[in-house]
């Protein structure tokens, strides 16, 4: 008898055990929950920041390009008729 009704005490203290453990988080895991988000949000703005400074930058690099491209092109058409101008002026004399 004394081991059934042991036996049925521990049973009990375990249900109760058992009830108290629940699939529900508590207020503290809310809060940091609710932290992270706030976190992941303020990263993903960050994000989006930088991407848009990176498209800014890359535009102006490629700016940045045509106009070394039409300078390098003006430079050779001006060396062309430097030549020309001294090729005329030799052939003259």
């Amino acid at each position: 008898m004394k081991k059934l009704s042991g036996a049925i005490l521990s049973l009990f203290v375990a249900s109760v055990f058992l009830v108290g453990c629940t699939k529900y988080a508590n207020q503290s895991e809310m809060q940091q929950l609710s932290n992270l988000k706030s976190e992941v949000a303020s990263l993903e703005q960050q994000i989006s920041t930088a991407r848009q400074e990176k498209a800014s930058l890359e535009k102006q690099i490629a700016d940045k390009q045509d106009q070394i491209k039409k300078v390098q092109s003006n430079e050779q058409f001006l060396q062309q008729k430097l030549q020309a101008a001294g090729q005329d002026s030799s052939q003259s004399q």
